[in-house]
């Protein structure tokens, strides 16, 4: 996936918001679906299939109304009637970057950029993944096209299962750099990788350096067939990014500079997905199926059984929780619940009981209750639970925000309250209750493991040893959102 500055370029404007509906994908099922009976792209499998391969362009509306690219990917057609496989992360949106269409473009001659050609939809997406079928569903001057008179340009299916050490691999894409036309590259399979759920070739390693914006498209084995998916966010070994590059501000404190995190897009991978693991998912978009099954589904997390070694309901307003208040907000007890307030955009605040423990485990229910003008208002937060937490410079607080998201946070020697583990910063979860609705926040700090369990799902697990000891405590904040307002109750910290 390639990204792309806010473009000047001039599109037609299409009201056009992707419906995605969040189903279960069972992605790991055996392969059912079977290559089409027309003809494939170039005449013949044999040959350079470059007319089948797109660019995927994953486009926002600015401020003006008009859609402009937020970045690009590529995409292969795998069927006559418009079915395009590619990876999930080029056509979904992520924290930061909302779709509100997608367009295809196609290339008409090797030698040309590609031409913008559909708006497409998607079918079928799996995040763990990182596989995506979407299908051309507008021309650009959204008309409906007509699926059966198609007749566009495919790469037939092969077996993937075959591949051995040394075998010719092709990958065509468009790599968002050194130039925007179609781009080939050659290599050779160079091993496997296994994955759990996925067998012992969940991967494809390739000795071909694939530039990032290729993720999504061809990986053609010698004879012309499509057997993988150049996949950017997957885990092709300890070097598969060989770029990364700070395109995003994770850290939320509106600017984006080396204080962020890296995020993997428009460098170089050398992984390849095998398409046998897309066959459900061609199935299921060809039977007309609209499913999107998020990354990493949740694992239930029993309670935990260790003894209580603190609590607090927060009733008596004298148990020893930090009572502070400027013009920035603060932290107090009220009507048996603690609460932290904050009125400023970017800024938290938290709160300790002045303890010290080393392995804990740290609960607590929390909700949003007010905001700037309502109580319905200023989802753009984030708040949880802190362990380890040895001073002002020295803590760790896994957290969650009102709008669904979630992360690992730390802090270091006094500097910046970062986000690990997790690519671009936060992830996104379905288990969050979102709005007004109370959370139980779970934070287990146990040895070089953080745990974020939320409302009994675990969410996430990181390894860290900076920190090995220290106090409990609340923690929250706001983003853009202008005012945040946190009630945190039945605070409770057991022994692993």
């Amino acid at each position: 996936m390639s990204a792309t500055s806010r473009s000047t370029r001039k599109l037609f404007v299409f009201v056009f918001v992707l419906a995605l509906t969040a189903l279960a994908c069972n992605a790991g099922a055996t392969p059912t679906s079977e290559a089409p009976t027309a003809a494939p792209a170039s005449g013949g499998p044999s040959a350079i299939p470059y007319e089948a391969v797109v660019q995927i362009w994953a486009m926002t509306y600015d401020n003006n109304g008009q859609l402009q690219p937020s970045w690009t990917g590529s995409g292969t057609i795998i069927t006559p009637d418009g079915y395009i496989l590619t990876n999930a992360h080029v056509v979904l949106p992520d924290r930061y970057y909302p779709v509100d269409a997608l367009i295809v473009a196609m290339s008409t001659s090797e030698d040309r950029p590609p031409e913008a050609r559909y708006y497409a939809q998607v079918y079928q997406a799996d995040e763990k993944l990182d596989i995506a079928v979407i299908r051309v569903i507008r021309d650009m001057s959204s008309n409906d096209v007509n699926h059966a008179g198609l007749n566009l340009p495919y790469v037939p299916l092969g077996d993937p299962s075959q591949l051995r050490l040394g075998d010719a691999i092709t990958i065509i894409g468009y790599p968002g750099i050194g130039g925007e036309t179609i781009t080939l590259t050659r290599g050779e399979v160079s091993g496997f990788t296994s994955e759990p759920g996925y067998g012992d070739r969940a991967f494809i390693k390739t000795s071909a350096t694939i530039a990032g914006g290729n993720s999504g498209g061809l990986a053609a084995d010698a004879n012309g067939y499509l057997v993988g998916i150049p996949t950017q966010l997957g885990y092709g070994g300890d070097d598969q990014f060989v770029d990364c590059r700070v395109l995003a501000d994770t850290n939320r404190d509106g600017q984006i500079d080396d204080r962020d995190a890296c995020i993997p897009t428009g460098g170089f991978i050398n992984a390849l997905r095998p398409i046998n693991l897309a066959l459900p998912l061609i199935a299921a978009a060809r039977n007309g199926q609209i499913n999107v099954s998020s990354a990493g589904a949740p694992v239930s997390v029993q309670p935990s059984s260790g003894a209580v070694v603190f609590s607090d309901d927060f009733s008596n307003p004298n148990t020893g929780w930090d009572r502070y208040s400027d013009s920035n907000g603060g932290t107090d007890y009220g009507n048996g619940d603690y609460i932290i307030s904050i009125l400023t955009d970017y800024y938290l605040f938290w709160a300790n009981p002045g303890r010290d423990f080393g392995d804990v485990i740290v609960e607590v229910t929390a909700a949003k209750v007010g905001g700037t003008s309502s109580v319905d208002t200023d989802d753009d937060n984030n708040y949880g639970v802190i362990c380890r937490h040895q001073d002002v410079d020295n803590f760790y607080v896994l957290v969650i925000s009102s709008d669904g998201y979630y992360g690992v946070r730390k802090r270091v020697s006094g500097g910046d309250l970062e986000f690990i583990g997790l690519d671009g910063g936060m992830g996104y979860s379905d288990v969050i209750n979102q709005g007004n609705a109370s959370n139980t926040i779970r934070g287990e700090c146990i040895g070089n493991s953080l745990r974020l369990i939320v409302n009994g799902y675990l969410l996430m697990e990181v390894q860290d040893n900076d920190i090995r000891s220290g106090d409990v405590g609340l923690m929250a904040g706001t983003f853009s959102a202008t005012r945040s307002d946190i009630h945190f109750d039945n605070f409770v910290v057991s022994t692993p």
